[in-house]
């Protein structure tokens, strides 16, 4: 098994824990940098995504390592400045990352054994969405918002690579994370009083850290295909979770927050661009049924108790080990 993006929170989180599970006969490691923490039984290849020829050393790595899944957890934690570095990290860093990307025949139907042995990947989303169809439809959105647009892009990758080789893609469309202070929803959190557009309360789902993790290794030692909305159980105002987190509501027209998220965004001082005002205004709640039922996955922590588990982290000012 191979993981990629070791240094961000899911990353992180998932190298202790797969490391530590049975099931995981060996993992390979795949970042710019390797982790600081004493690896047992794990291989670390140093190597950047945006790299030229990337894809043909990945291929020489998993070739080599005999690697069957790969995770790709290779993505920022919130919108970067630099969007032409931000999208060839996400977008082309996915590109290179998926085995087997370059055009290939169709496979055969005396293929299909051969392919439910074969390589899977697993890739890692943070786009929200509406709620889907149980037959998972695809994601839209981001026209105007890189960060999410980018997000959209690396689904159609897993599209592309899933109907050119037959291979099995779990796509995991996350709702916002908690559990550590790096995650978008943590920072916008952090501060004394959190933006609000006035007139709007929007529901929200958040997702506690170990239970990405969890759903995660069940899609990968499961060698699941498809798309899964993650989100734990239970949905709240916004005013409720800013309420929740000890913090105010400083809710401003529409129009006038924008432009201010948009001034600071844009002199280094802002945490997101004036983008993201639609996720402040809108509900974005998603389907968990295909979670529940195809992935045979249930978060064990509710909206509640993921928000408690992580202002008692903030409060003890570490990151909480998955």
């Amino acid at each position: 098994m191979a993981l990629t993006g070791v240094h961000g929170v899911a990353g992180a989180a998932l190298v202790r824990r797969l490391e530590a599970d049975e099931r995981t006969r060996r993992l390979v490691l795949l970042d710019r940098r390797a982790p600081a923490l004493p690896l047992r039984d794990t291989a670390f290849h140093g190597i950047d995504l945006t790299a030229a020829l990337a894809d043909v050393a990945l291929a020489e790595i998993f070739a080599r390592e005999r690697v069957e899944t790969v995770i790709h957890a290779a993505f920022h934690e919130r919108p970067r400045r630099d969007l032409e570095a931000a999208h060839e990290l996400e977008v082309l860093g996915t590109r290179a990352a998926l085995p087997c990307r370059r055009r290939q025949r169709a496979p055969r139907r005396d293929d299909r054994q051969r392919r439910r042995a074969g390589n899977d990947d697993e890739l890692r989303s943070s786009a929200r969405q509406r709620p889907v169809p149980r037959r998972r439809g695809a994601l839209r959105g981001g026209v105007d918002y890189p960060f999410v647009a980018d997000k959209v892009a690396v689904e159609r990758e897993a599209d592309v690579l899933r109907s050119r080789t037959g291979l099995p893609v779990a796509m995991m469309r996350l709702a916002p994370v908690v559990g550590d202070g790096r995650t978008l929803m943590a920072q916008l959190l952090a501060p004394s009083a959190v933006p609000a557009v006035i007139g709007t309360d929007p529901l929200m789902q958040l997702l506690d850290l170990d239970d990405l993790v969890e759903a995660v290794r069940t899609a990968a030692h499961g060698r699941l295909d498809g798309s899964f909305n993650v989100a734990g159980e239970e949905v709240l105002p916004l005013s409720t979770i800013i309420k929740l987190a000890g913090r105010l509501r400083a809710a401003l027209p529409e129009a006038v927050l924008r432009l201010a998220l948009q001034s600071m965004w844009v002199v280094g001082a802002g945490l997101v661009p004036g983008a993201h005002v639609s996720y402040l205004r809108d509900t974005f709640v998603a389907d968990t049924t295909c979670m529940e039922e195809a992935l045979g996955f249930r978060s064990r922590y509710g909206i509640r108790d993921a928000l408690a588990r992580h202002l008692g982290t903030r409060r003890g000012g570490q990151r909480r080990a998955a």
